[in-house]
């Protein structure tokens, strides 16, 4: 998935966590990551080996989100 498209299935909430909100896929060196929607991620917290918070908030510095 492209990944400022990646951004756009996810909201980012007033306390700096991330909530999915369309089904969503995140690849990785150890393979695709699926994320349900109502998924929520706080930064430190590891899903499957990855912040998804910090990845998220990577992006969206990276493509002005």
């Amino acid at each position: 998935m492209e990944s400022a498209h990646l951004l756009s299935r996810f909201e980012h909430e007033p306390d700096g966590s991330w909530v999915c909100v369309a089904p969503a896929r995140i690849e990785t060196p150890q393979g695709p990551i699926d994320i349900e929607p109502g998924s929520r991620f706080a930064f430190g917290e590891r899903h499957h080996g990855l912040d998804v918070a910090e990845y998220l908030e990577q992006l969206g510095a990276q493509f002005g989100s």
